[in-house]
């Protein structure tokens, strides 16, 4: 009871604050450069905001892109050895093969590879230097990196595995609507608030996890999740597409996709380094809403804005400043728990670059890693020496610091069950995708959490949208096709 009459005072405090000019927009009256007008201000310079600021302006609308990174592209990370110049996506790597994911990368004359088209290199042997790292073909093992140990895995037969899928497509074929975003039935389907888990036992998809599970990084403990998170990160549309092949940018450079859109926006219609510090969305003279923003000169800059596209984890930390509506505050607020995500590349590792080892631990289910841990240490194939990184955890508390600390020791045993020489492995790039999967309790999935989500689309009159994958999956090809049939439209019929 005290903990929802705080919330209900803290609430009352942001209305009010609202109603009588209380924000830091009137405190700070005239005192920022430049006031920048436009049609659709964008907060998130991800996936997400950039796809959708792109479609804008294909649509004769003015744009402004607020992103607290230095780059474009949220989860899209890549990296190029200084040497060779060679190339290796670290972050988002791979996309479904559907109409909109062709369309945005040939407006922007960015190659795409069918990765199932190609000859990649006998595992074994060295990489195809002509093709993406992602290509890079390599021997599995298994090992506890807790300790080094070997790990046998209890591995199901390629039958037992394949009729699991089919299983698995008839199962998913129940929900097509989970492609397009969160507008679920009423009731909520049980089988979507089950703990994944007990979803898989329930339809003999046993069979099939492990394989799921090291796809679908990222999920952190997949076994207790809630399964619509589950099965809209690892969805229909990947069982329909697998055989058709996935791409990946041809030289494994998905970031160009995303250098090309920002000059298509414009530089001065790009705001890197910043964030919403305030916004006034109710109650301005012009009756506009209205964000004012510290950019990374250290100044500021209002934005006066038609609409406004929020393309960023709702979180209450994140929305510090927001002038948020009850209704906002009573779905964000829900939000308990999200994944830890950290990818990068290192260095001086020593190890054999033919083989990749997972992390597969000795007493757990399907030999699950325990985490906080690597999920593997993967050669790139095509920079000497260089390794990937990803690592997970069940909640997004861990420091970048103490990310890296892990990382470097689990990589030392490694090292050390294999009788190499010890080192201290050198960052050559680190990325946090932290928070990842936000995720709200299982009964309130059940009593229309996702419902009430959806239904702040064209709040404030038809002046506030959202996207990103708290409204709909940490998967770029469905956040593009989500903006292009659900969100713009929506915007376009509000304005």
């Amino acid at each position: 009871m005290e903990l929802l009459l705080l919330s209900a005072i803290l609430v009352y405090v942001q209305l009010a604050a609202a109603s009588y000019g209380w924000s830091v927009i009137n405190i700070n009256n005239g005192e920022w450069s430049e006031i920048l007008d436009r049609d659709v201000c964008i907060v998130g310079g991800g996936a997400s905001g950039v796809h959708a600021a792109v479609s804008l302006v294909d649509l004769n609308k003015t744009v402004v892109v607020v992103e607290r990174n230095d780059f474009l592209g949220g989860g899209t990370h890549t990296y190029a050895d200084p040497e060779t110049q060679a190339t290796v996506d670290i972050g988002v790597v791979i996309f479904q093969p559907v109409q909109v994911v062709f369309d945005f990368f040939n407006k922007f004359n960015v190659s795409l590879l069918n990765m199932s088209s190609v000859q990649v290199n006998k595992a074994g042997e060295p990489a195809n230097p002509s093709l993406p790292a992602a290509m890079f073909n390599t021997i599995r093992r298994d090992a506890d990196f807790r300790d080094g140990s070997t790990v046998t895995r209890n591995v199901s037969s390629g039958e037992e595995e394949a009729k699991a899928f089919h299983r698995l497509v008839d199962v998913l074929s129940k929900y097509p609507y989970l492609l397009d975003g969160y507008d679920l039935p009423d009731p909520v389907p049980e089988d979507l608030y089950m703990p994944f888990g007990a979803f898989i036992e329930k339809y003999n998809l046993t069979a099939a996890f492990r394989t799921i599970y090291d796809i679908a990084q990222g999920v952190g403990d997949m076994l207790h999740v809630s399964t619509i998170y589950a099965i809209k990160y690892f969805n229909l549309d990947d069982l329909r597409y697998a055989s058709q092949g996935y791409f990946t940018q041809a030289q494994g450079n998905n970031s160009e996709l995303y250098t090309r859109a920002g000059d298509f926006i414009g530089a001065s219609n790009i705001l890197l380094q910043s964030t919403v510090i305030s916004a006034n969305r109710k109650n301005t003279t012009s009756g506009r809403p209205e964000l004012l923003v510290s950019t990374r000169d250290g100044g500021r800059k209002l934005l006066s804005c038609k609409q406004i596209l929020l393309a960023i984890p709702p979180t209450i930390t994140n929305l510090r400043g927001w002038d948020l509506t009850a209704d906002e505050y009573a779905v964000f607020s829900q939000y308990i728990t999200a994944n830890g995500y950290w990818t990068g590349l290192v260095k001086i590792v020593g190890l054999n670059q033919t083989i990749v080892t997972f992390n597969s631990a000795t007493h757990t289910p399907f030999n699950i890693p325990a985490l906080p841990a690597l999920y593997n240490l993967a050669p790139v194939g095509n920079i000497d020496d260089v390794w990937w990184i990803k690592f997970g955890a069940d909640n997004p508390t861990m420091s970048d610091a103490q990310v890296m600390s892990y990382t470097e020791r689990q990589i030392q045993t490694i090292q050390r069950a294999n009788n190499v020489s010890i080192t201290k492995p050198e960052w050559l790039i680190f990325e946090s995708h932290t928070p990842f999967h936000l995720q709200v309790a299982p009964e309130a999935i059940r009593d229309g959490f996702f419902r009430n989500l959806t239904a702040l689309q064209g709040g404030l009159g038809g002046k506030m949208f959202y996207s990103g994958a708290a409204f709909h999956t940490q998967y770029s090809t469905l956040l593009w096709r989500f903006n292009q049939d659900v969100v713009i439209p929506k915007m376009m019929r509000s304005v």
